[in-house]
């Protein structure tokens, strides 16, 4: 396996990634990786939490004769820019920006570059599709079909339920901060309603700042439309017990999408993409990062990619 950085420039904005090759020298299938949300850099980790997802798929894949190539977000890792004034057709046109700079290497086989979403990665991912028909298929894991402001509100509720169900004097302290954060449904609906109705980039709630143009634009996007444009395959990987991205949306992606589909909800996988078999929460997640990334995703990966590209 061969790692080295690559840097290409996006709307004056200069962006980092790292480029995962085979140790042969050669023109490889490529996986281009989309991030969730969140200001993530290329292995999807920020200061409070360490997901390691990217770089864990990478390597998978270079060990199938597969490249990839992982990135950081705008104003994150080692990319220049602004993550919280980036909105979702910035990040849209920075992964076109990335697709088109690939295709010009010499280990790239054009025609073979796949696009791999997760959580919001994978609203992008069919958008950078339906603007660059080349796109070899779609990789998505966690995806998600409903409109974001239904999203949001449904992840509100189940946050909600598990700060009031916590016990005991810690579960006090947490209800009490949850109120004084804000994080209750109505809260988050009045959040909501107050970047419907917005027309700046960036807002100011309880200290801190919102990136209001990417959640107005996402809020405004038709999940259901979008996914009805895409014509490359695509591989879908829902997680059972994923309580931010709904595992059934998958069927839904399935019944709207005019290309082939291969969909398949993961027992007992949550949205970061590690096995639980505790009931489903949403504040249990961050200790899973220290475990690894559940086997089964990458199999399903690689084993997928294998059969579009070697068969």
């Amino acid at each position: 396996m061969i790692e080295r950085d690559l840097t290409i420039h996006s709307h004056g904005n200069s962006l980092s990634g790292t480029i995962c090759l085979p140790e042969e020298s050669a023109r490889f299938p490529l996986v281009l990786m989309v991030h969730g949300t969140g200001p993530l850099d290329r292995d999807e980790n920020m200061k409070e939490q360490h997901l390691n997802v990217f770089n864990t798929i990478a390597h998978c894949l270079a060990q199938g004769g597969i490249a990839s190539l992982r990135y950081d977000k705008r104003g994150c890792g080692r990319s220049a820019g602004d993550y919280y004034t980036a909105g979702n057709s910035d990040l849209v046109h920075d992964a076109i920006h990335w697709f088109d700079a690939l295709r010009e290497y010499d280990f790239c086989d054009a025609d073979r570059i796949f696009i791999l979403g997760h959580s919001e990665g994978c609203i992008i991912a069919p958008q950078v599709s339906m603007e660059r028909p080349a796109v070899a298929g779609l990789i998505l894991l966690c995806p998600f079909v409903d409109n974001m402001e239904s999203i949001l509100i449904k992840q509100a509720t189940q946050l909600q339920k598990e700060f009031e169900g916590s016990p005991g004097g810690s579960g006090l302290l947490r209800r009490i901060l949850s109120r004084v954060m804000g994080m209750t449904v109505a809260s988050q609906q009045k959040l909501i309603d107050r970047i419907k109705s917005s027309d700046t980039e960036t807002l100011r709630v309880r200290g801190q700042k919102v990136p209001a143009k990417s959640l107005r634009e996402l809020i405004r996007l038709d999940p259901c439309a979008i996914f009805s444009q895409v014509t490359c395959p695509m591989l879908l990987i829902g997680g059972e017990k994923d309580l931010q991205c709904d595992p059934a949306d998958g069927g839904r992606i399935v019944e709207v999408a005019k290309s082939p589909v291969d969909a398949h909800v993961v027992k007992n996988l949550t949205h970061v993409l590690r096995l639980d078999e505790r009931p489903a929460s949403i504040l249990g997640s961050a200790e899973l990062a220290n475990k690894p990334v559940e086997p089964i995703v990458l199999d399903l990966v690689a084993g997928w990619l294998k059969k579009q590209c070697f068969q």
